[in-house]
C-alpha cells in the first residue's frame, strides 16, 4: 500500500482538527470546530447547532479514548496517524467501523441544512470552510464527488467519501482532495 498518500491525508485531517495549531488535538479544538461549522451556516443557537456540538464531542471522546495513549487529554500527530493507519490497514473492528459510519452520518446529516436528504454545493462549501478548505477547492471536490452531475450528494455518498478519505491509499480515489489538493 502506498502509505505516503494515507499519511499525507491523515496529516491534513489532523491539521484540520488542530484548530488552535498547537500540534495536538484537544477537546477545545472540537468545540472550536463546532463553532466554526455553526458560524459558517450562520446558526449558533438552534437545536441543529447543538447537534453539531454533540456530534463533534462524540468524535473527540472516541478519538481520545483510542488515541490518547499517554492519558494527557490530548492527541499528538503521531498518536493520531498511528491509529488511523492501523484502521486503514484493517485494524478497525466491525463495531468500530459501524460507529464511525454512524457518526459521519450524523455529522453530514446536520450539514444538510434544508433537510432534503442531500448535500448541495452551498452546504458542502460552507461545511468544509470550517475545516479550512477554500471555496474553490470545495467546489472542485464537490464536482468530482457528484458523479451523476445533478448538483447533489446523498448522505451515503458523503459518508462513503469521508470513509474512503480515511482508508484509501489509491492515488485515483475521488475523495483524495476532500480537505483540499494533496501535495504528496
Amino acid at each position: 500500500m502506498p502509505e505516503h498518500l494515507l499519511r499525507e491525508k491523515m496529516r491534513r485531517l489532523f491539521d484540520a482538527y488542530d484548530v488552535d495549531g498547537n500540534g495536538y488535538i484537544e477537546r477545545g479544538d472540537f468545540e472550536a470546530l463546532a463553532r466554526r461549522i455553526n458560524e459558517s451556516f450562520a446558526d449558533t443557537g438552534s437545536q441543529r447547532a447543538a447537534e453539531v456540538a454533540a456530534v463533534l464531542d462524540d468524535i473527540w471522546e472516541d478519538l481520545a479514548s483510542r488515541m490518547d495513549v499517554d492519558s494527557d487529554e490530548r492527541v499528538s500527530r503521531e498518536e493520531f496517524i498511528a491509529d488511523k493507519l492501523d484502521a486503514a490497514r484493517g485494524g478497525a473492528t466491525a463495531s468500530r467501523r459501524r460507529v464511525r459510519q454512524e457518526r459521519r452520518r450524523r455529522l453530514f446529516g446536520v450539514m444538510d441544512r434544508d433537510g432534503d436528504g442531500t448535500i448541495g454545493l452551498d452546504e458542502h462549501r460552507r461545511f468544509y470552510r470550517a475545516f479550512g478548505v477554500s471555496a474553490a477547492d470545495a467546489e472542485e471536490t464537490f464536482a468530482v464527488l457528484d458523479e451523476n452531475g445533478d448538483g447533489l450528494l446523498s448522505l451515503d455518498e458523503m459518508v462513503e467519501a469521508s470513509l474512503e478519505y480515511s482508508t484509501s491509499a489509491d492515488p485515483e480515489a475521488r475523495s483524495n482532495d476532500l480537505l483540499g489538493p494533496l501535495t504528496a
